[in-house]
């Protein structure tokens, strides 16, 4: 085959080459046939991301892993998907939602790929390391690209005047608590990832125990955000909508306590802190006019678990001021007479009828 130009290679470096996947010749992942003369026909049949279809390309090599990644959160997006048959009261989504769903929301779905070889197709692509895989993702350019309006400013202290986890300040990133248990999960049917028996809790590492009196008092009632986060973003008044109307309002950052509209055997607390979320009633109106009909059938404002920890906050100051008696604090009745009555139905169990005196 004649020499390419210098606009048809792809130069994958000897750092690559010295790795066990250079090792492999390049048809073994990316299909096409090596053996023709020319670049045309050498290229018949191949596959420019062999990672997206993973379960018949890393999970040759890498067994269950590629398999269980079709049906994980990260693969499968089943979470959203759950959501949105929920508030549409639909057993199956109709034509119209699932072509929202591929045209807007499956842009976010990631494959083996984007996290251990490049960054995600979502945030522009390319590669992290030229070709060379990375066993575990990079906290900027791969979980924080993503994850990055909330948690990744939230973790890093991006917010002024409010500093950065504590977790982060002690040299910690997203995989010392999110590990590949979690990630690749075969979650075909979890409705969220709290529901995930492998996602992370504070008391996996940390042991509450008879020492701490407050601990000891709330350590049922209350999840640890509630007293160790700080303020984190919410959204109001902006939701999805047309091209023309947008996003009507930017986030802002709040702190709510309210019930736990998820409570398990793993997540018991009475009390969690809640985030407002961007769905109203007519957000899917530009694909699926008047579909939304069970939307008061989940909160908008939603279990969080703020990425901003300290050991101290204003809730540990001083319990009685800071907290007892705080109506600031708690998501109360008053704070949604301020939402559609839509809203209002939709958060009738996450409200708090009396703040703790």
């Amino acid at each position: 085959m004649p020499p390419l130009e210098a606009w048809q290679k792809v130069l994958v470096g000897e750092s690559f080459m010295g790795t066990i996947h250079g090792g492999l010749s390049c048809v073994d992942c990316h299909s096409g046939d090596a053996s023709p003369q020319t670049f045309e026909t050498a290229h018949v049949g191949i596959t420019a991301d062999p990672a997206s279809g993973s379960a018949t390309s890393c999970g040759i090599c890498h067994g269950s892993v590629g398999t269980k990644h079709q049906t994980s959160l990260h693969g499968s997006l089943e979470g959203y998907k759950q959501t949105i048959r929920t508030r549409s009261g639909q057993a199956t989504l109709s034509p119209e939602l699932n072509a929202m769903f591929d045209a807007k929301c499956a842009t976010c779905h990631t494959s083996c790929g984007q996290c251990h070889i490049s960054r995600p197709d979502a945030v522009g692509g390319g590669f992290n390391a030229g070709h060379v895989f990375i066993e575990k993702p990079s906290m900027t350019l791969n979980c924080t690209a993503c994850h990055g309006s909330r948690i990744g400013e939230e973790f890093r202290g991006l917010h002024e005047g409010i500093p950065a986890d504590t977790h982060y300040n002690r040299g910690m990133q997203c995989t010392a608590c999110h590990n590949a248990d979690e990630i690749h999960f075969a979650g075909g049917s979890a409705a969220n990832r709290y529901s995930i028996a492998e996602a992370p809790r504070c008391e996996d590492c940390h042991e509450v125990g008879a020492e701490n009196a407050y601990h000891l008092q709330h350590k049922d009632d209350m999840s640890c955000q509630v007293c160790h986060s700080q303020e984190y973003k919410n959204c109001y008044n902006c939701h999805v909508g047309t091209e023309e109307s947008g996003i009507q309002q930017p986030s802002e950052l709040d702190f709510k306590i309210g019930k736990n509209p998820l409570k398990s055997a793993r997540r018991p607390y009475g009390y969690v802190l809640l985030r407002h979320i961007p769905i109203a009633p007519d957000s899917y109106e530009e694909w699926a006019p008047g579909q939304l009909t069970n939307y008061e059938a989940l909160p908008t404002w939603k279990m969080t678990t703020p990425h901003n920890i300290q050991k101290n906050t204003p809730q540990t100051a001083n319990c009685t001021s800071s907290c007892h008696n705080n109506t600031e604090l708690f998501l109360t009745r008053d704070d949604i007479l301020k939402l559609s009555p839509q809203e209002q139905a939709a958060n009738r169990d996450v409200v708090v009828d009396k703040v703790p005196e």
